[in-house]
C-alpha cells in the first residue's frame, strides 16, 4: 500500500474556509506539500475579489503518537505555523488568528509535512484548518 493522504473541503464561502486533513502513513513521511492554494479557493464576498492568503484561527487535530505534523507559510524561506503533536485545539480567535506573515517570496500557501514515520509503522493523522480569507 502506499501513503493516503485525502483532504475534504468543508466550507469555502465568502469569508471563510475550513479543510479537513485525513492521513495514513505506512510508507515514508510526507515531504514538504502544498495544503491550502488561496488562488484557487471562491472570491471574497465583500468585495468580490481573488483570494490572496488565509489567516488560521482554529486547528483541531488528532495526530498518532510517534507521529508529527508541521504546518508552514510558504514563502522563501518557509515560516512554520504549529507543530501538531498528539490531540488538542490551537485557538487563536481572540485575537483575530495566525495571519501570513511568511516575509520575502509569501505565495499565500499553506504547507505541511510529516515526521516520525518507522520502518514497518503504520500511523495515521486527522485535522481540521478553520481559516478566514483575506
Amino acid at each position: 500500500m502506499a501513503n493516503s493522504v485525502t483532504t475534504q473541503v468543508i466550507e469555502d464561502g465568502p469569508r471563510n474556509y475550513v479543510l479537513k486533513v485525513n492521513m495514513l502513513l505506512d510508507t515514508s513521511d510526507v515531504s514538504i506539500t502544498d495544503l491550502i492554494t488561496p488562488s484557487g479557493l471562491s472570491a471574497l464576498g465583500d468585495i468580490n475579489g481573488a483570494c490572496s492568503r488565509v489567516s488560521i484561527y482554529r486547528i483541531v487535530y488528532d495526530v498518532e503518537d510517534s507521529l508529527t505534523v508541521n504546518l508552514y507559510w510558504d514563502a522563501t524561506t518557509d515560516v512554520p505555523i504549529a507543530r501538531l503533536v498528539g490531540r488538542g485545539i490551537l485557538d487563536q480567535k481572540k485575537f483575530g488568528g495566525m495571519p501570513n506573515n511568511g516575509g520575502a517570496g509569501v505565495t499565500g500557501k499553506v504547507q505541511y509535512d510529516t515526521q516520525g514515520w518507522s520502518a514497518s509503522a503504520v500511523l495515521a493523522a486527522t485535522f481540521t484548518i478553520h481559516a478566514v480569507k483575506s
